[in-house]
């Protein structure tokens, strides 16, 4: 296996200059001495030392991606690997973490002297803190992001299926307590919507994802629903066969509006109509951040607008097809 003293030989150069270019200090040199090492050290197949490199740098050429504890979904894991092709890119390698305890998510993290970190999370003021004190660039999802886009959401499923001509709409939430930080500005959002257009919201009917739990919410409904606004697809493709067994006509009758624009809302039979974000918008404006020198946060209102004027309606089945049909806000 080759190494730097391998390299600085083939190219002709010492070996303080090969191993500082190696070692991410290329600015202090000429195009033409960075040209040469990296052509020597693709010729001899050489590939640096992760921890040298961390002891060269104080940092690692590693990106810690922070997911919250919800279901770990196909959008969510479409934004993930838009982010670790896109640091790759940048020659960083990126590494998934599930927030749990603050102890040991710091440990983790701290550990391996990460270059960034990517909190789709929100961190404790504390351990924020502390992680800038270490220099590390971050890039944090602020829970008041969260909620006013979660908002933004439920309003967008609210206009859709008042547009469709639905007279009441009912809000489907999961029973999972990891899901509620999301669940419920999402519900805000459907009720602030339709209050303000004078529709009349029904009670929240809660859901669990088992056998017999669509059924079992729509049996304490106790009535035959208009609009449902589903806190996501799942959600939604398991109470579209609940309200199809009890011969329920959809979109006539009942219409159902799920969130994620998931696979599973294209196959179902009949597909879910759907809100759709733009996951790469997000995942480019991660990438930014993280590369910035610091790291750089949006204002959470401005932050807020770009999501939401992205967000569009994927018409399915499951909702009347409107006179003017537009496939987006």
């Amino acid at each position: 296996m080759a190494t730097s003293a391998d390299v600085a030989s083939h190219a002709g150069l010492s070996r303080s200059t090969v191993s500082q270019i190696l070692n991410g200090r290329e600015h202090l040199f000429t195009e033409e001495t960075i040209a040469r090492v990296r052509a020597s050290a693709a010729a001899l197949g050489y590939r640096p030392s992760l921890a040298g490199r961390t002891l060269a740098r104080g940092t690692s050429d590693i990106v810690i991606t922070v997911l919250p504890d919800v279901t770990f979904n196909a959008r969510l894991r479409e934004l993930v690997d838009l982010i670790t092709e896109g640091v790759g890119a940048a020659g960083l390698t990126n590494l998934i973490r599930f927030s749990g305890s603050e102890a040991l998510l710091e440990d983790a993290i701290l550990g391996l002297k990460p270059y960034g970190v990517v909190s789709l999370a929100p961190l404790p003021p504390a351990q924020r803190e502390r992680l800038l004190g270490q220099g590390v660039h971050l890039v944090e999802q602020e829970q008041q992001l969260q909620v006013e886009i979660d908002r933004a959401i439920g309003r967008l499923q609210a206009q859709h299926l008042i547009d469709a001509g639905y007279d009441e709409i009912t809000v489907a939430l999961p029973i999972a307590a990891r899901e509620q930080s999301f669940a419920a500005p999402r519900e805000a959002g459907v009720q602030e919507w339709a209050r303000a257009h004078g529709v009349e919201v029904g009670p929240t009917m809660h859901v669990a994802l088992e056998r017999g739990g669509a059924a079992a919410a729509l049996d304490r409904l106790g009535r035959r629903p208009s609009g449902i606004a589903a806190y996501n697809d799942d959600l939604a493709v398991a109470l579209l066969g609940a309200v199809l067994h009890r011969g329920w006509v959809v979109p006539e009758e009942v219409g159902l509006i799920g969130i994620d624009n998931s696979p599973s809302a294209l196959a179902s039979t009949p597909s879910i109509t759907t809100v759709d974000y733009d996951i790469a918008f997000s995942a480019r404006s991660i990438i930014q951040m993280i590369l910035q020198s610091p790291a750089e946060t949006l204002p959470i209102a401005e932050g807020a607008h770009l999501v939401e004027e992205r967000l569009r309606i994927i018409q399915g089945e499951t909702t009347r097809q409107r006179s003017s049909d537009s496939s987006h806000l």
